[in-house]
């Protein structure tokens, strides 16, 4: 199963705690990467389980990672993630996402990841399509 669309996007709402709050009084940038790779393995577990890639010697790797803010997000604040597949090109998967708190956009990210072949340490070109179509 392949989620490939902002219709089919996997959410979660996050909880923002006293210690994601930087000096200047909002989320961190490092929390944004912690909640992309909660939603990442989510996402992940829901199209290829961890443990079914792993019995297969791959593994999924994040090779770039792109985060735009548009909102500070506060202590008080309730934030939800969400995640899709916006495409699969080269054997590279592109995943979107975006950071909301009710209707308002507060950060967006991209990332690109590929899975790598544990036993030869590079990227696998043949498998991604089968276990993702």
């Amino acid at each position: 199963m392949i989620i490939k669309n902002n219709r089919d996007k996997i959410s979660k709402k996050f909880d923002i705690k006293t210690y994601d709050i930087d000096i200047a009084g909002h989320v961190s940038n490092i929390v944004y990467v912690k909640w992309l790779e909660v939603l990442r393995f989510k996402l992940f577990a829901k199209i290829i389980p961890v443990d079914k890639l792993l019995k297969e010697d791959l593994y999924p790797v994040v090779i770039s990672t792109n985060i735009v803010y548009k909102k500070q997000l506060k202590l008080l604040d309730d934030p939800s993630g969400h995640i899709w597949i916006e495409d699969i090109r080269h054997n590279i998967i592109f995943l979107k996402f975006s950071f909301k708190t009710g209707n308002n956009i507060c950060a967006f990210a991209e990332q690109k990841c590929v899975l790598m072949d544990l036993k030869k340490s590079v990227m696998d070109k043949v498998k991604l399509k089968t276990l993702l179509l």
